[in-house]
């Protein structure tokens, strides 16, 4: 009988920043992140109230730091089915 391994889906960059910035306090400080499933790592320096989404939402700027170098990012993570998720495209993986 053949078995075939299922490997876990890998955890996006995008998914790691969503929930570290659902996690944080609108104006706290910086955020360290981390992703195993990427070697992905990076600085949520500013976590604030979204501006052009209702329902929760939050703009946030951060670093990412990975084999191609270091970014930075602005994007806006909003609450949606029990998670956060990121919207629209903003260049993370």
């Amino acid at each position: 009988m053949l078995r075939l391994l299922r490997r876990p889906v890998p955890i996006t960059d995008q998914t790691v920043i969503a929930e570290t910035v659902g996690r944080a306090t609108v104006g706290s400080d910086p955020l360290a992140w981390a992703n195993p499933s990427t070697g992905s790592a990076g600085v949520i320096e500013q976590v604030r109230p979204g501006t052009n989404n209702p329902n929760g939402c939050r703009d946030f700027v951060t670093s990412k730091q990975s084999l191609e170098g270091v970014t930075r990012f602005n994007g806006v993570a909003c609450p949606s089915d029990g998670s956060w998720k990121i919207n629209g495209s903003s260049g993370l993986h």
